[in-house]
């Protein structure tokens, strides 16, 4: 395939916009045409469509039939007919449209189910499992009110009342890790594609924890840095701009083939991550 058609079809669509957004149409016309490595455009997962709500399933239904009983008007007031027969319904004939929106959202939204929920904190915990049973004894109160009296109920519990708190919460947390630990395993490639595409910040947190719960390879230091902890003697009292600033000009100034001992260790232990990291994804083949 000749990259000429591309990189016109580029010219056109992409010159007016700013640069970054220009950048990152190119590279994805590129990545998408599978020039960037040779290879063919991987399969693209697509994610289902938002389903209709219950107006929108009345309109698709009774659509045709307004057609069919009045073909010559124009949509304009076909719709306006469809209108106003949905507002004339009662909420018993509005029901099933309702019913079968909610049940096509449940499904829709099924994946965000899976999702690790994180505990709140331990005081988080006590109003969550309180505000009822307070909002109860104190009818009419504002919000406000009862979070009040909530925190007064907390703060006059012993130690020993908050350690259980602390306790329950613990075991939360550990339900929890165990969680993020194995999320990913038995999710299907329209699923990850949902929340990536819905809950890709989210996602990321996920990621991170997840990675740091399994044992993740720590990135090893680069030169500098093996260098700059070796010699940290006579700048402890440096702020850490200074004490950067001093060491970089000592590292500039440093001979090569001192360098080179700082540069050699730096390329074995980046070596020895990139196998421990291929050790790991071998390992854990379903994490995000």
């Amino acid at each position: 395939m000749s990259l000429l058609p591309i990189i016109a079809r580029f010219s056109r669509a992409g010159f007016g916009h700013p640069l970054l957004l220009r950048q990152g149409i190119f590279a994805r016309m590129v990545i998408g045409h599978g020039f960037a490595t040779g290879k063919a455009k991987p399969a693209e997962v697509v994610v289902s469509k938002r389903p209709p709500n219950a107006y929108v399933m009345f309109l698709k239904e009774e659509r045709p039939n307004i057609v069919r009983l009045y073909p010559v008007l124009a949509p304009k007031e076909i719709m306006r007919i469809l209108s106003s027969r949905w507002k004339a319904m009662s909420d018993e004939e509005k029901k099933p449209y309702k019913d079968a929106s909610n049940e096509k959202m449940r499904i829709y939204n099924a994946p965000l189910a899976k999702l690790p929920k994180k505990p709140p904190g331990i005081f988080g915990l006590f109003v969550k499992e309180n505000f009822s049973t307070a909002e109860t004894l104190n009818p009419g109160a504002k919000v406000s009110d009862v979070m009040i009296e909530l925190s007064r109920e907390w703060n006059g519990l012993s130690d020993t009342e908050k350690e259980e708190w602390f306790q329950k919460r613990e075991k939360m947390m550990e339900d929890y890790n165990e969680e993020v630990k194995n999320f990913g395993k038995g999710l299907s490639a329209e699923e990850r594609a949902f929340l990536e595409e819905k809950q890709s910040v989210l996602l990321q947190k996920l990621k991170k924890e997840q990675r740091q719960l399994l044992g993740y390879p720590r990135r090893p230091p680069s030169a500098f840095i093996l260098f700059s902890q070796r010699n940290m003697s006579g700048f402890e009292e440096l702020t850490m701009t200074e004490r950067t600033k001093m060491l970089g000009k000592k590292w500039q100034e440093l001979p090569e083939s001192e360098k080179e001992e700082y540069l050699e260790e730096s390329r074995k232990a980046r070596k020895k991550y990139d196998e421990d990291i291929a050790e790991w994804m071998k390992n854990n083949p379903e994490v995000l």
